[in-house]
């Protein structure tokens, strides 16, 4: 992803960024399809990918499946 980001133009944080968000789409168009209520675009993007982009970039720390179920568990209702 460093990489990624240090890149210009397509190939750089727009493509990595616009792959990213077409992924989280597909996963909130298929809860709406189940009839569920999912948060926004913008709202699953602030609370999981931001901090998973952070860490992955400036810090050494792990991208554990447990840290992620917690970013995802803040966003969703109980």
């Amino acid at each position: 992803m460093r990489a990624t980001i240090g890149t210009d133009g397509e190939q750089g944080a727009a493509a990595c960024r616009g792959e990213r968000q077409h992924q989280l789409e597909a996963i909130l168009e298929r809860q709406r399809s189940r009839g569920e209520q999912p948060p926004t675009l913008e709202r699953t993007t602030d609370a999981v990918l931001a901090p998973l982009c952070y860490r992955a970039v400036f810090t050494d720390e792990p991208l554990t499946p447990e840290w992620t179920r917690t970013l995802v568990s803040h966003l969703l209702p109980d």
